[in-house]
């Protein structure tokens, strides 16, 4: 049996008898008893860098009696020379021994680095940003020596939240310095504190391991090898707060932001009852893609408009993070003529001028032309009267049989003409009897049979936005769930599936033809379902 003491002994030691700067030596703490609990390696901190961390326990027998220890591991790296104090650690209910240790070299700094092999120089473009602001951090690592099985860990920050950004264009480049040539690799990082105060980059470290015939450690291909460490200065950065004098509802700090429009059809050339895509994008220099804002603006009532699902993209230059945004807009003149829309103005603070400015697009005057297809309203009856009147006055005025089969031809044909010009006229009619039924029905429930057959999740949500506006013009539809209010539970829930797949986290596979069975069996009220609970009208409308 293994004996546990009442109290654990914790013991501290190193695995080195001569600690010098910029290179990793092992801290052990060992106990001879069992504990459970996490220890606390965090005011290690202020002198230290911990690499890594590892846990070890050994038992063993020895002239009869139990032997237990139980280890913890730290590979660390002295911050500055001189005497380092180890602090007391607590254990749980335990405490280790405090302990110093004597660490050889020079400090850390320019001078330091002339000499050196390799070296890490960090910086960042500004050190008092605003919260939300883009700070590029940049590091170049420089070795003048080869190397191998390296490690260059990412930055940490301390005293507030942040979101980081790495940049996805390494660089690898030579340089000369104080007559020695070095292979610099360099790497930044766009950093946003989302916090106002005082944050810190931490050190970050380098780990290798160095090639050179002056070290003694051979591995079994012959080749000498030291391990080797070097960490940064770190840096403090002064967040500043949103600026009272901005009067935005969206803080958007940014170098540089501006506004465009691009129209799927020359604004000046439109047509009546026609449907055009306008674009307005966001683009932002130093902010990313998901802080941009949706453009709010108010148009004309007679210019029908659907806005599209918004799209985000972010790329990266030398100045950093560009976020881009695109709003879509279907827009519909449902009358001939002119047309004008309001200017649009973003408000933003300019990061390099320290100043709000405003993002504008001017007002334009856009032309829709009178459509060339007008409807003609036929007097059915007056047509019946007139044509059997001529027939008549035809075949009386004439015996010869011949006359009679022609005009009984012609009645029969003209008959004919008038039944289809009657199943046909609704059809045409209805498009232009009400503003909001440019297209048919059928058209979208076409697109929605193709989208749920291909289970297109994006494309049947279009599909229904675009058959919704048509059935219920005098309803302001902004989603798919306004099907709901007319609809009974069965399709509601497959609504609320289909949102779900769009804007979920859980991406599992979409059932289209599910979603078209219950659409299809579903029949739709005039009114809401709050309103009234009457006679419901077909889905297919005739």
């Amino acid at each position: 049996m293994i004996s546990h003491n009442l109290s654990a002994k914790i013991s501290v030691s190193v695995d080195r008898s001569s600690i010098v700067m910029k290179k990793p030596f092992n801290l052990i703490f060992e106990s001879d008893t069992k504990i459970n609990a996490q220890p606390d390696f965090e005011p290690l901190k202020k002198s230290i860098t911990i690499l890594n961390k590892s846990n070890k326990t050994k038992t063993q027998i020895v002239n009869g009696r139990d032997s237990y220890s139980q280890q913890w591991i730290l590979e660390v790296l002295p911050i500055s020379p001189g005497k380092l104090q180890i602090p007391a650690i607590r254990f749980g209910n335990e405490i280790s021994q405090s302990r110093s240790i004597n660490v050889e070299g020079s400090p850390s700094g320019i001078n330091s680095k002339q000499n050196d092999d390799v070296f890490l120089e960090v910086e960042v473009n500004t050190a008092q940003p605003y919260i939300q602001a883009q700070v590029i951090y940049t590091v170049k690592l420089y070795r003048a020596m080869p190397t191998s099985y390296s490690s260059l860990k990412d930055p940490q920050i301390s005293g507030g939240q942040v979101v980081i950004n790495v940049f996805d264009n390494d660089k690898n480049y030579e340089t000369v310095l104080n007559g020695k040539r070095y292979g610099v690799f360099e790497r930044r990082y766009a950093i946003f504190p989302q916090t106002s105060g005082t944050l810190t980059i931490e050190p970050i470290v380098f780990q290798t391991l160095a090639n050179s015939s002056s070290f003694k450690l051979l591995d079994s291909s012959g080749l000498k090898h030291d391990s080797i460490a070097r960490q940064s200065k770190a840096i403090q950065l002064d967040v500043k707060p949103i600026p009272d004098s901005y009067t935005g509802n969206t803080w958007l700090p940014a170098e540089q932001l501006t506004i465009q429009e691009q129209w799927s059809v020359a604004p000046e050339i439109l047509k009546q009852a026609e449907a055009v895509t306008r674009t307005l994008t966001l683009k932002a220099n130093g902010l990313v893609a998901s802080n941009l804002p949706q453009i709010t603006e108010t148009l004309p009532d007679r210019l029908k408009h659907y806005p599209d699902q918004s799209e985000f993209e972010e790329t990266n230059n030398a100045n950093g993070i560009i976020g881009i945004r695109h709003d879509k807009m279907d827009i519909i003149p449902m009358d001939g003529g002119d047309y004008i829309l309001a200017a649009i103005r973003v408000p933003w603070w300019n990061t390099v001028t320290d100043k709000m400015e405003f993002a504008e697009l001017p007002e334009r005057t856009i032309h829709a032309k009178i459509s060339d297809v007008v409807p003609v309203p036929i007097d059915e009856q007056a047509l019946l009267e007139e044509n059997k009147f001529n027939i008549i006055g035809a075949s009386s005025n004439s015996n010869h049989p011949l006359w009679k089969w022609v005009s009984l031809i012609l009645f029969i044909l003209w008959v004919i003409t008038l039944f289809l010009l009657w199943k046909k006229k609704p059809a045409v009619i209805d498009r232009y009897e009400d503003s909001s039924n440019y297209l048919s029905r059928r058209q979208h429930l076409n697109k929605l049979k193709q989208a749920c057959a291909d289970n297109n999740a994006t494309m049947a949500k279009k599909a229904l936005l675009d058959w919704e506006k048509v059935n219920w013009p005098n309803e302001k539809v902004l989603s798919i769930d306004t099907i709901k209010n007319y609809s009974n539970d069965d399709l509601s829930n497959k609504i609320d599936e289909l949102n779900n797949y769009l804007y979920g986290k859980e991406k599992n596979q979409w059932n289209g033809a599910g979603f078209l069975n219950v659409f299809e069996s579903q029949t739709f009220s005039e009114q809401t379902k709050t309103e009234v609970k009457g006679k419901l009208e077909p889905l297919y409308k005739t």
